[in-house]
């Protein structure tokens, strides 16, 4: 596998595992999670957790938030959806659409998530596009990969409101 096939795939699946929590599941795991970390707190040494915080730099933590992309804004898209963007067919379903650099384009469309998969899978093969990976999140979303030469496509398919957004990254 490549680099930046490897690279797209880890960034995809972090991207999509992101965008599920915060759409899908706001908060439903903090008993759990305040748990675990009680769990943790209880079973370190008070020495070992007074230690993290002088073991990493100060300019790498100040880092940390800047380096997260600002998943909602290709939650949201506004303006008019294309009927074509980089050569890549949009679903006619497609309500609303933004570009927001050349290589990533967002659409809401009025279809299922298992609707996308299928209108990508069919369209995306019919013109040279190859499937790399598919991973279907029991109809409520999923992320693809397609390769043609040495371009590799994500798409993300995240619910949200009777409807999905679709987030496509060239690469």
């Amino acid at each position: 596998m490549s680099r930046i096939f490897r690279f797209t795939l880890l960034s995809i699946l972090i991207l999509f595992s992101f965008a599920c929590g915060l759409i899908s599941n706001p908060l439903n795991q903090a008993k759990g999670l305040a748990s675990t970390a009680e769990a943790i707190a209880t079973s370190n040494p008070v020495s070992t957790l007074e230690a993290l915080p002088s073991s990493m730099p100060l300019s790498t933590l100040e880092a940390l938030p800047s380096s997260m992309p600002e998943v909602e804004k290709y939650l949201n898209p506004t303006g008019k959806p294309v009927s074509n963007w980089n050569d890549i067919p949009i679903m006619t379903q497609a309500t609303a659409g933004q570009e927001f650099d050349k290589n990533t384009y967002s659409f809401k469309a009025d279809a299922s998530a298992t609707d996308v998969q299928t209108f990508y899978t069919d369209q995306l093969k019919a013109l040279g596009w190859s499937s790399a990976f598919s991973a279907q999140g029991g109809g409520q979303g999923g992320v693809m990969l397609f390769t043609e030469n040495s371009t590799v496509l994500s798409i993300t398919i995240t619910p949200s409101n009777n409807s999905v957004v679709v987030l496509l990254i060239l690469q």
